[in-house]
C-alpha cells in the first residue's frame, strides 16, 4: 500500500459531521495509555469506503472519530500503528483548521516522507508500521473547532 490520499471521500460531509457530533465523545484506556474524545464507530460510509480500496483481504480492525482540542495532552507524538493493523486511513473533519494542519509520515529509515495537509473530506491512507505525527503538536480550536479527524485502523484477515 505504502500511501495514498484522496479527496471528496464522503458524499455529504457536512451531514456526516452533524451525526458526529450528535453522539459523545469519551476517554478510552488502551492499557498503557489514555486517548481523549474518542467515539468508537460501528460500519460507516469511511470504514466502507476504506475497505473498498484496501480490497476483500482486509478488515476493519478499529474504527473512531478523534476529537483533539488545542492543548490536550495527547499520550504521544511520533509513533506508529502496527499494533493496531496493517494499514491506517485518516479523514480530516474539520472545515476551519490551521494551514500546517495535517499529518508526517516518515519511511523506515526515519526521513520524511510526505507531509500531507489537512482538508476537509481528505483522506491519507498508509502503512501502519511507518512512523508519523500530527503536524500540529497541540491541536487546536474548542469544542466544535477542534481538530477533527476519524481514523479506520485496517488488518489483514487471516
Amino acid at each position: 500500500m505504502n500511501m495514498m490520499v484522496i479527496d471528496n471521500v464522503l458524499h455529504d460531509p457536512n451531514e456526516y459531521v452533524v451525526d458526529i457530533y450528535s453522539r459523545q465523545f469519551s476517554d478510552v484506556f488502551d492499557g498503557k495509555n489514555l486517548f481523549k474524545g474518542i467515539q468508537p464507530r460501528n460500519n460507516d460510509e469511511f470504514s466502507d469506503y476504506v475497505l473498498s480500496i484496501a480490497g476483500d483481504s482486509f478488515e476493519v480492525a478499529w474504527n473512531f472519530i478523534r476529537m483533539s482540542p488545542l492543548n490536550q495532552e495527547e499520550p504521544n507524538f511520533m509513533h506508529t500503528d502496527d499494533m493496531m493493523g496493517d494499514i491506517t486511513a485518516i479523514l480530516y473533519l474539520s472545515k476551519q483548521h490551521p494551514e500546517n494542519d495535517g499529518t508526517t509520515v516518515y519511511d523506515l529509515d526515519g526521513k520524511v516522507a510526505s507531509v500531507v495537509y489537512s482538508k476537509f473530506n481528505r483522506a491519507i491512507m498508509f502503512d501502519s508500521n511507518l512512523p508519523h505525527h500530527r503536524n500540529i503538536f497541540e491541536n487546536f480550536g474548542t469544542g466544535e473547532s477542534s481538530r477533527l479527524i476519524q481514523v479506520v485502523f485496517l488488518r489483514e484477515k487471516k
